[in-house]
């Protein structure tokens, strides 16, 4: 239960092996890689961009493929961040037979293809509704044209303008027919001689019309002008479009088929990429390199015997320097590993201190039961768990195990405090073997007596800090400063427990004065911590003093403490509520009340043991984070990530 020993380990080997070595030392997954990117002596030939080039070709035939398919994902796998899996045989099928550069091209090739269908297809249903009203002509229109002595037109003229035509325009020298008519305007052909005024522009302007020129529609779709034989044309031509759509779509849904083999040629490139950024800042010359890490001293055979296949190499393994960055693992007993998750949260611990986590756990265990503080809620918490571990693949479990680890003590805390699903028993099955069968474990009653849990609450607060500062005691032991340890920190060690005991004493609950005796021992202890250091012989009485000043600060945190009594009475609160509005329904509905009485305990519990258990979680951390470490915990170290292969899309499996 504390830090791994690490050793750190540098490898001397040809440089020509450095590709090779990489991939071996990620398949082990034992060594933590350092990078020292200011010493790189020589320029590697390989071309830095061709892995950003691969996987650029790789993120735009996956964005095409995506709008073809997709990984199905539950919405459990949403939340765990579950990875579709592959066997490492097919992921060895798919890296040697995919030519990423193929079927970019094709993919490019296709998207270009269908953008300009799309566009021809839009044109040609542009001219499609230009010369559909007009597909009763039978005058090519080529031949609508002036010639030597008339002028012919074709316009779009409101329908009622045609009225004046003879009345006020005369139509001696101008002839019309009207082709079409719909939503209030004509399609008509005009005829008239050139010499005559008004002009048959003039003509159309008065009728309110503008003049058609259909030359551009029909271009290249009819040979003898005809609109009719245009619009065929066109039609057939966007049939073909479509068919040809068509096909390239088909050719892409089968080829979109194959997106997990694209998933998994991405995460194979990245691998690629991180080994090659390991091997530029690798220490190299013309031709060695050298590779530098940390690995746990207990997995120092494996890497050796990982690395026994190549002859021309060197290891050395060493204890770290003091003032080297080692970076960090935790290592604790099944029970403690779940608690990582709320160490984790804050940081890790530096190399040379102490793992905080197997301190933490049963105050964090505790806290979190007293927060939430119902038996059901915990049983719910518990089998949740259990579930989710066994129907789902979790790359890391610790805090569906911690949640698991808090519903036990939940259940405890809960059956202590006589919740079950709040006053459930007492609401639905008073008088009943249920009820006198809950009630017999209830010590505590947070809604009728909240002092009490009160009391309880400052007393673990007291205890946890105090659990603390010994932890910073043995810390500084640790460091070898045993004089420092016993007199800054033991000090507060005697007097705290003292202090209590001796206001204990006070009100009659303990008959004794060794508590009083404890406490001024305690107290001399903290004079001379405050004053041992002061040069000044006339100021020492005043630092002497002065040490007392934490007890300003250790007496704020005991009273943050008070919040495990808040969420305790809230989620108790809520609860009983939740029960007081179902039988509440039942009364208001007589008969059929009690249909709806099930659906408002669900919902209203299930709030309640969401709501709250975020919350328990929340609170309960931060007692840690800000009563608890701040004691002893200094933190800010690197957390150990072994070299291992890119697992971003998805998982290889043996």
């Amino acid at each position: 239960m504390a830090v791994a020993r690490m050793r750190k380990v540098t490898i001397f080997a040809y440089e020509d092996l450095g590709e090779s070595i990489f991939e071996t030392l990620r398949d082990l997954e034992v060594l933590h890689v350092t990078k020292r990117e200011s010493r790189d002596l020589s320029y590697y030939e390989e071309d830095e961009d061709k892995y950003d080039e691969k996987l650029s070709q790789l993120s735009v035939i996956k964005s095409y493929f995506e709008q073809y398919t997709s990984i199905e994902k539950s919405f459990l796998d949403m939340f765990t961040g579950a990875k579709p899996q592959m066997s490492y045989e097919e992921f060895k099928r798919v890296v040697a037979g995919c030519d990423v550069d193929e079927v970019f091209v094709t993919v490019q090739k296709h998207g270009k293809r269908l953008k300009e269908i799309d566009q021809e297809i839009q044109e040609l249903t542009q001219r499609v509704e230009v010369l559909a009203p007009w597909v009763e002509l039978d005058i090519p229109i080529p031949e609508i044209r002036p010639t030597k002595t008339c002028d012919m037109q074709l316009a779009i003229v409101p329908s009622n303008s045609l009225n004046y035509v003879g009345d006020e325009i005369s139509t001696e020298y101008v002839h019309f027919h009207e082709v079409w008519r719909e939503h209030g305007n004509s399609g008509v052909w005009l005829v008239a001689l050139l010499d005559q005024e008004p002009s048959l522009s003039a003509v159309v302007s008065a009728l309110g019309g503008v003049s058609v020129n259909l030359s551009r529609e029909i271009e290249g779709y009819s040979e003898t002008g005809s609109v009719k034989e245009a619009l065929n044309n066109i039609e057939k031509t966007v049939s073909d479009l479509l068919a040809e759509r068509e096909e390239i779509l088909s050719k892409d849904g089968e080829m979109a088929q194959d997106l997990m083999g694209i998933l998994a040629l991405i995460d194979y490139y990245l691998d690629k990429q991180n080994l090659f950024e390991l091997r530029k800042s690798t220490p190299k010359t013309r031709f060695t390199l050298v590779i530098e890490g940390y690995a746990k001293a207990k997995e120092i055979d494996k890497l050796r015997d990982g690395l026994s296949i190549y002859k021309d190499i060197e290891i050395v393994d060493e204890e770290p320097g003091e003032d080297e960055d080692v970076p960090v693992f935790l290592e604790n007993n099944v029970l403690i590993r779940p608690f990582e998750f709320v160490t984790n949260i804050y940081g890790y611990p530096q190399y040379n201190e102490m793992d905080p986590t197997p301190f933490l756990a049963p105050f964090f265990w505790i806290f979190f039961a007293m927060c939430l503080g119902d038996a059901i809620y915990g049983i719910i918490l518990s089998i949740f768990s259990i579930w989710f571990i066994k129907t789902q693949s979790l790359e890391d479990d610790k805090l569906i195990r911690l949640l698991g680890y808090c519903g036990v003590s939940t259940l405890f805390a809960g059956a202590l405090m006589g919740s079950w699903f709040g006053d459930l028993p007492s609401t639905f099955f008073g008088g009943t073997a249920i009820e006198r069968f809950t009630s017999k474990f209830a010590v505590l009653d947070p809604v009728n007596d909240p002092i009490t849990l009160l009391v309880v609450s400052l007393g673990l607060g007291i205890v946890h800090l105090w659990v603390g500062i010994i932890v910073k005691m043995l810390g500084t032991i640790r460091e070898g400063a045993v004089f420092d340890a016993i007199v800054d920190d033991g000090s507060w060690v005697v007097f705290i427990p003292g202090l209590i005991l001796w206001v204990l004493s006070l009100m009659g609950m303990i008959q004794s004065s060794i508590p009083l005796y404890i406490m001024i021992v305690g107290a001399v202890m903290i004079m001379w911590s405050g004053a041992r250091n002061q040069p000044n012989i006339f100021m020492k009485p005043i630092s002497a003093v002065g040490g007392f000043y934490n007890i300003v600060s250790y007496f704020s945190d005991t009273l943050s403490y008070a919040r495990i009594l808040a969420l305790g009475l809230a989620s108790a609160i809520i609860g009983v509520v939740v029960n007081m509005i179902a039988a509440l329904i039942v009364d208001m509905v007589p008969g059929v009340g009690w249909v709806f009485v099930p659906v408002i305990l669900i919902v209203g519990h299930l709030f309640n043991l969401v709501i709250n258990a975020l919350g328990s979680f929340i609170h309960s951390g931060r007692l840690q984070y800000v009563e608890f470490f701040s004691k002893f915990f200094e933190g800010g170290g690197t957390p150990f990530r072994p070299l291992k292969r890119v697992r971003k899309n998805i998982m290889v499996i043996d």
